[in-house]
């Protein structure tokens, strides 16, 4: 009897040692696409579908996760794909405008491990 598919998850983060720490915490819950900038998470969504979106918000270029989530949400396959703005901004009104942006989730840096997997069955329960 095979074993049941990961579900998916595209993780867009510029920071290397964050991107590290992502795959320590969710490789064995995920199949992980792993994206360090824009144009490579674009590329990755093109190619792989994801179930999962977590978005870093400041990509340290000029376009952010809350532009790329409007882009990947123009496309079909990821209308109602789960998503989850990661970031450092921690306001309260920072939540409600990413939640208004199109996210069903919000997780603030630093995190836990359980925080990070509480955000994405969270986020995935909304769209269910």
């Amino acid at each position: 009897m095979s074993e049941p598919s990961k579900p998916r998850l595209l993780a867009v983060e510029d920071n290397p040692e964050t991107r590290l720490l992502l795959r320590y915490f969710l490789q064995e819950h995920f199949d992980l696409l792993l994206a360090a900038t824009f144009d490579e998470a674009l590329e990755l969504a093109r190619q792989e579908h994801a179930e999962v979106l977590l978005l870093d918000i400041n990509l340290g270029e000029q376009r952010t996760g809350i532009d790329l989530l409007h882009e990947l949400r123009e496309r079909l396959t990821y209308r109602d794909t789960p998503a989850i703005a990661f970031t450092a901004y921690a306001r309260p009104e920072d939540r409600d405008r990413f939640l208004q942006e199109g996210f069903d989730e919000y997780l603030t840096k630093p995190f836990t491990r359980q925080q990070l997997l509480k955000a994405i069955e969270s986020a995935r329960n909304r769209r269910s």
